[in-house]
Parts: structure tokens; C-alpha cells; sequence
């Protein structure tokens, strides 16, 4: 059943790049059907298949030759893992398993949505919250979720606040704040707190690197989106193991 849905959560991949591609853009994800950004030419299924066909293709557009970002390989490979995950952890429960599924897609669009665009939809981390409040409802732990919710959007709330007043600019946007509320709803206030703190130290490794490397200066603006979605994604599958492990190093 695992192999079943790996191949399902590729396939969910691809229409997760057609959003990534065009929701920035304010084009509509279901018309025209796919094609070529580069010349305009409709995609045959046959260069629909998910990483194979990329990978058939070498990288290029079967008619004009121009280059396929490695978005959509690794945006297929990264759904169809976290399916995968999600019907593991989800005992093969199917309201627990949608729910979950919902969670990692809407993490991925946000994720390359505000490394390429440096914007986060929030048409994306509301359908997110919301379905992350009915699903603990469901379960009978609304308010768990709501705290997570009211947690997440609050502590980045200060920590905006308190940078603005620092650096006298705005060090992160209100899509950062409506995804970290999005998170809470799914996390709790809990998971909300480690995956910030998993968040902030993905990023410092990031800039870390990025400025060994020279690729980027201090003053660059540089996404937060991207690692709040790691560490939500992280928390979601490992983080009862890694709250445990730190309580059991830290707290004996």
C-alpha cells in the first residue's frame, strides 16, 4: 500500500507545481491544461508522468528545447515522500491521513512559492488552517489547536515586532505570521514551538553557508517561508521524538 500511494503522492506533486507555478502569477491552476512557459505547446500525458518523464526529457521541453526548472522532479519526489509518511504515521486512518496530506501540500507550495517569489500565498495557509481546525474538532481537541494556533501567530508576531523595533524595518510579513498560525492549527502549541525553533536554526545554517559562499550579503532579504515550512515538516512526522529526546537530555 506504501508503493500505492508514493506513486499517488507524485502525480498530486505535479498539479502541486502547476499551483506553485501559477498562483503567484493570479492564473487560474485548472485552465489552460499544461504547457510549455517557454513556447506554449500543450504537454502530451505521455510528458506527464511524474519525474520519469523529466527525467526522459533530460530537463528540456520535448518541442523547443528550453530547460525544465528541477522544481518539478523534486517538488514530485518531496509529495510522494511525504505521503508516504503520512499514511505510516496515519495507521492507514483516512481522516488522519487526509488531513496530513493536506498539511505537506500546502507546506510545499508554500515552500517554493517563497524561495522563487518571495511571497506565501495566503489562500493556501487559510484553506490550511482551517481544514487543520475542523480536523481537531473532529478529534475532539479544538482548543489545543486553537492555542496552537493563537501561539504561532503570536510569537512571530513579536518577534517582528521586537526586529522592527531593532533594525527599524520590517524583518518578516504577515504571510509568515497566517502560515505559522496555519502550523499551530495542525501542531498544537507544542509542535508550534519546536517547529519555530527547528525553523530558525534551518535558516541559520542556510544564511550561514549563503555567506561563506558569497551568495548573498547581510542586508538581503532572505525568505523565512521556506524554513517554517522544513520545520513544520519535520514536527509533524518526528517531532514527538525530538520533544522527547530533548526533555530526556535536558530535563532529567
Amino acid at each position: 500500500m506504501i508503493y500505492f500511494w508514493l506513486i499517488i503522492g507524485a502525480v498530486i506533486g505535479s498539479f502541486l507545481n502547476v499551483c506553485i507555478h501559477r498562483l503567484p502569477r493570479e492564473e487560474s491552476i485548472v485552465f489552460p491544461p499544461s504547457h510549455c512557459p517557454a513556447c506554449g505547446q500543450k504537454i502530451v500525458p505521455l510528458d506527464l508522468v511524474p519525474i520519469i518523464s523529466y527525467l526522459c526529457l533530460r530537463g528540456r521541453c520535448r518541442y523547443c528545447g528550453a530547460p525544465i526548472t528541477w522544481r518539478y522532479p523534486l517538488v514530485e519526489g518531496l509529495t510522494a515522500l511525504g505521503f508516504a509518511l503520512a499514511w505510516s504515521v496515519s495507521a492507514g486512518d483516512p481522516i488522519t491521513f487526509f488531513a496530513q496530506i493536506v498539511f505537506v501540500s500546502a507546506l510545499i507550495v508554500i515552500f517554493f512559492i517563497d524561495l522563487e517569489h518571495l511571497v506565501i500565498p495566503d489562500a493556501v495557509s487559510l484553506i490550511g488552517l482551517i481544514v487543520g481546525l475542523l480536523y481537531h474538532s473532529y478529534e475532539g481537541h479544538f482548543f489545543p489547536a486553537l492555542a496552537g494556533v493563537l501561539a504561532g501567530y503570536a510569537l512571530l508576531y513579536a518577534i517582528s515586532f521586537l526586529g522592527k523595533l531593532f533594525y527599524r524595518k520590517d524583518i518578516m510579513g504577515e504571510g509568515d505570521l497566517l502560515l505559522a498560525a496555519f502550523m499551530g492549527a495542525y501542531l498544537g502549541w507544542a509542535g508550534i514551538l519546536l517547529a519555530i525553533g527547528l525553523a530558525y536554526l534551518l535558516a541559520a545554517l542556510v544564511i550561514i553557508a549563503l555567506l561563506a559562499l558569497r551568495k548573498v550579503k547581510m542586508d538581503n532579504y532572505i525568505p523565512f517561508g521556506p524554513a517554517l515550512a522544513a520545520g513544520g515538516f519535520i514536527t509533524l512526522f518526528w517531532g514527538n521524538e525530538l520533544i522527547a529526546w530533548y526533555l530526556g537530555v535536558f530535563w532529567r
